[in-house]
């Protein structure tokens, strides 16, 4: 079973204010022209049932997002997400149920979990209304509590518009009234509908683009009127909406053509028209894959991962937890096994030598013992559904561990060196 034991909430990505981050982390990303970093420090989480916390969650974020209408009326929109290397994504569908009015997707990452509340990374509902969020710099000068707080709290306000909004104007009404308590002051909501209408919101304002004019985001405060030319994701959007019809084939080259090499993690294009989708996926590079809101809400509550993009269009079968087989390992294989490994997102992972096996102990000092592995590479969480892979990464020819819940992957952490 997957546990929270904490009940408070996962920051997203826009709920903090800004920091600088390290030159190590700046230089990773250097192919980014600009970038907003986050650092965050929040409660101890008992995440994938093995006592894994995130204490610090340091994030780069240069999405880029694209809405336009074709001149037969159809609209488009695309979003490519740009984020943090060896962290997992999820899909995570919503079919209509008790007050909802419309069934929907979400975007999320790490876990299916963080796809259910303020954590959202972008969604679209059944009747075409779609949204996605660009880091910003830190909007001074506003404060959250000018405005009223949600009844439902900070964590229902995403699932509250997708699950009862269907236009742009109803979601800009909503913001004139409440906003979230504890943040949203350094990112901006680029909001589209089946209507053709498009909108900017942030702590800097609310823009609605002219009818029938696209609508170009990236990491710029647009309401706040900062000067976007920088960007260079920004110009390139623009020209090739300026220079072709929007369709299916330009939304494709603005996705390629805006990518920020490693950390675009995904991209998803949607024709909100006809409610067609199309994902791609840098965790599972063999193509594009095609699918519809209408069949994925008549498959019922379910998450997809990024890992198997397939899997949206082709049948599964339902996991079967197995006990695992031991087998003895010698030291000199355990050994290469041992040392410190960093993710940006969850932090530093330690290995070492346990008298019952292997420990692992996570950044908040919570320690787990592994199970005797039933492969030289594979281990397991004893009384858990959890898998935990050595491997040696190819392109930087470092150990890499990796974290398995149910089969599905979860987070790499590499070994320093």
């Amino acid at each position: 079973m997957f546990l929270i034991r904490h009940l408070r909430q996962a920051p997203k990505r826009w709920l903090q204010p800004s920091r600088k981050n390290h030159t190590k982390i700046i230089n990773k990303y250097n192919s980014m022209r600009r970038t907003t970093t986050r650092k965050f420090n929040f409660p101890v989480y008992i995440i994938l049932s093995l006592s894994f916390s995130i204490l610090s969650w340091t994030k780069i974020h240069a999405c880029t997002t694209v809405s336009a209408v074709a001149s037969n009326g159809q609209v488009w929109t695309c979003n490519n997400e740009d984020g943090e290397i060896g962290v997992a994504n999820f899909i995570n569908v919503f079919p209509k149920s008790g007050e909802m009015k419309y069934g929907y997707f979400t975007l999320s990452y790490f876990s299916p979990t963080f796809g259910e509340g303020s954590s959202i990374q972008g969604g679209m509902n059944e009747v075409g209304l779609t949204f996605d969020f660009n880091t910003i710099h830190q909007v001074t000068g506003f404060d959250p509590k000018s405005k009223k707080a949600f009844p439902q709290g900070d964590q229902q306000i995403l699932p509250h518009i997708l699950g009862t909004m269907k236009s742009v104007q109803e979601v800009i009404e909503f913001f004139k009234i409440y906003w979230f308590q504890k943040g949203f002051t350094s990112a901006q909501m680029h909001v589209a509908d089946r209507q053709g209408r498009f909108a900017i919101i942030s702590a800097s304002g609310i823009q609605l683009a002219e009818k029938g004019k696209f609508l170009v985001s990236t990491n710029f405060d647009i309401c706040g009127k900062e000067d976007g030319s920088y960007c260079w994701r920004y110009p390139k959007a623009i020209a090739l909406l300026n220079e072709n019809e929007p369709n299916l084939k330009t939304m494709m080259s603005i996705c390629r053509e805006t990518k920020q090499g490693e950390s675009t993690l995904y991209s998803n294009i949607q024709n909100l028209t006809t409610g067609d989708i199309w994902f791609l996926s840098k965790h599972d590079p063999q193509g594009t894959v095609k699918t519809n809101i209408a069949g994925l809400l008549s498959k019922g509550r379910k998450s997809y991962t990024f890992n198997d993009l397939k899997s949206l269009i082709e049948d599964r079968p339902l996991h079967q937890s197995a006990k695992p087989t031991r087998i003895e390992l010698t030291e000199n294989i355990k050994d290469k096994y041992f040392g410190t490994y960093n993710n940006d997102f969850t932090g530093k992972v330690k290995i070492e030598p346990d008298q019952n096996g292997i420990k692992i102990t996570y950044s908040d000092g919570i320690s787990t013992v592994l199970a005797q592995p039933q492969a030289e590479n594979t281990f397991f969480v004893p009384n858990e559904n959890v898998r935990v892979e050595f491997n040696l990464d190819k392109k930087t020819n470092q150990m890499i561990v990796s974290f398995y819940l149910n089969d599905f992957w979860r987070f790499d952490a590499w070994k320093s060196d």
